[in-house]
């Protein structure tokens, strides 16, 4: 499976990076603890005209658990959606994705889904997104079993340039996975 993902990824990166270039910094606050996670994100893909999006994205996750330690983490995933016409100001979208997650003591293979709905008002947005994201081989050492549900405004500084502020709430679904809430800013760049 790692060398499956290894090559989509590679493949929607560097078939599709002349598309838009996303990248981004969120901050993870772990509820009831003092964790901070600094999650770095490269997003590159491609939007075609039928509202299909194809999606590469790399993750370095810098861990400080509070007590004087740390961990890195990473992610790679390759991920698809597809935006609903509507002819209106709010578009639907549904999406899915394949990626591979690696802990400090374990690494492992994930899915999810996610549904939502754009808003856009001239040269800003409004998004809201419902994901459930889990691992294939869901068991208690790695249940990854989560869902989140994010807002994010943005605006559109140039033609090509946009930026965006985020904020994520993380609740699990297992009793093992942990719980976030997360804020972060976006910077897009479409070529």
């Amino acid at each position: 499976m790692k060398k499956v993902l290894a090559a989509l990824l590679f493949v929607s990166t560097t078939t599709f990076a002349s598309d838009y270039v996303n990248l981004s910094v969120d901050q993870k606050d772990k509820v009831n603890s003092q964790e901070v996670h600094q999650v770095n994100r490269i997003n590159l893909g491609r939007k075609f005209d039928n509202g299909l999006v194809v999606e590469g994205r790399m993750e370095d996750e810098k861990v400080d658990k509070g007590d004087g330690t740390q961990k890195q983490e990473g992610l790679g995933q390759v991920k698809v959606s597809y935006d609903i016409a509507t002819g209106t100001l709010v578009t639907p979208y549904v999406a899915a994705a394949v990626g591979h997650k690696n802990k400090a003591t374990i690494d492992f293979n994930f899915w999810l889904a996610e549904v939502g709905a754009k808003v856009k008002l001239g040269d800003a947005s409004l998004r809201y997104g419902f994901r459930r994201r889990t691992a294939f081989d869901n068991n208690t050492t790695n249940a990854y079993d989560t869902n989140e549900q994010t807002v994010a405004l943005g605006y559109n500084l140039t033609k090509n340039d946009n930026i965006s502020i985020a904020y994520k709430q993380e609740r699990n679904n297992d009793g093992v996975s942990s719980e976030y809430n997360t804020k972060g800013i976006y910077f897009t760049h479409s070529f």
